[in-house]
């Protein structure tokens, strides 16, 4: 492999937002890794049905009760005035903290800075930051840790600032 191939894809990794890559071809082979991606948890089994959302039932008494603590999905109504939903950008699996052990991105109520990193969505082994597009306060997370998600499904509600 020619260096100026190998410092392009060097380059063309170190500005994008993947957090890891692996080549293995023309007799070499090698992984790059963001030091984050390194901290992410490790690969879990989850069988958990994505959010889904629901249809308005027909009877308050028919509907079931959240549990505490619990994500809610997104309501068929749709938002809050003046909030927004940020969606997945892939499918994977959500995580809402680099680590089992670790704090999560954001909870609801936390103000979150444009760039800063809002959860990682694992797909194929590979970390992937989920950043935020603009300043905002977490209104509602959609989600589970864990749980898998689909491309352009809601994950968490917020209120840009």
């Amino acid at each position: 492999m020619d260096d100026k191939i190998l410092l392009a894809l060097f380059d063309k990794f170190d500005k994008s937002d993947l957090a890891e890559m692996k080549y293995t071809g023309n007799g070499y082979s090698f992984e790059l890794r963001r030091k984050e991606a390194c901290l992410a948890p490790a690969a879990v089994t989850v069988a958990a049905a994505p959010v889904a959302v629901p249809a308005p039932a027909a009877s308050a008494s028919a509907a079931p009760s959240a549990s505490a603590g619990a994500p809610e999905a997104p309501s068929a109504s749709g938002l809050a005035a003046g909030n927004e939903y940020v969606t997945s950008p892939i499918v994977g699996t959500f995580y809402r903290s680099p680590s089992p052990d670790a704090p999560a991105f954001a909870d609801v109520g936390k103000k979150i800075a444009k760039g800063q990193k809002l959860c990682i969505i694992e797909a194929m082994k590979m970390m992937n930051a989920l950043e935020a597009e603009f300043d905002c306060e977490i209104v509602r997370i959609l989600a589970n840790n864990g749980d898998m998600v689909e491309f352009d499904q809601p994950i968490f509600e917020v209120k840009p600032l």
